[in-house]
């Protein structure tokens, strides 16, 4: 039986370089694809799928992206098998994914190779990470120590959608949080991090991998 697969990118030219990563292999079956939160859902109650293959920054939709989205997939589709494909690589980030419950985290570039495995993997309930991703969880030696390390996912999370565009009030609607609070989780994550000013904040995250919609 083929493992029938849904995948998930708010860039349709990602959309067309998995499914050509995936096509060598008859066992997949890509039975849908989205490129917003509100048109996957509805992709899901549809089509049922195995697996899903997934961007981690997708913000557009009503069921948003980053952890909400995760969370909101678990709770509604509880046997979907999900891969996390990303170009995040902010090991709390990523680790903040992996407890999430998925079965896979790629980053984007990963082989074609790497992506197959990870479809198998997952529908053998296993999880994969891709070489990427392990090289980014696991500091090698003479590495610098990781500067977020104590800064909580929901602060880098409010730091994530700010650099992105959106506004305090804008993350508080998306996060379900008040102003006052997402204000203050801004101010503590930039107050931990030695972040002065605005500039400091954008060039951050760029070396955080926290900026672009991918």
């Amino acid at each position: 039986m083929k493992t029938r697969l849904v995948i998930a990118d708010d860039h349709p030219m990602v959309i067309l370089g998995v499914m050509a990563a995936l096509a060598d292999d008859s066992n997949i079956e890509v039975c849908g694809t989205a490129t917003s939160s509100t048109d996957l859902v509805v992709l899901l109650q549809q089509q049922k799928p195995d697996v899903l293959i997934c961007d981690f920054q997708m913000p557009d939709g009503k069921y948003g992206d980053g952890m909400n989205l995760i969370s909101h997939l678990k709770r509604h589709f509880p046997e979907l098998r999900i891969i996390i494909l990303t170009m995040m690589t902010n090991p709390p980030i990523l680790n903040e994914i992996l407890k999430a419950g998925v079965e896979g985290l790629l980053l984007k570039g990963c082989s074609a190779d790497e992506m197959r495995a990870a479809v198998r993997s997952a529908c053998g309930g296993h999880y994969y990470l891709s070489k990427t991703t392990l090289a980014q969880l696991n500091m090698r030696p003479g590495a610098e120590p990781n500067t977020t390390a104590h800064v909580s996912v929901k602060e880098l999370e409010v730091l994530r959608l700010y650099v992105n565009g959106l506004s305090v009030s804008e993350i508080a609607r998306k996060l379900c949080r008040s102003i006052k609070t997402i204000s203050s989780q801004k101010q503590s994550a930039q107050r931990k991090l030695g972040i002065n000013n605005e500039k400091e904040l954008y060039e951050y995250a760029q070396s955080q991998g926290l900026t672009g919609s991918h």
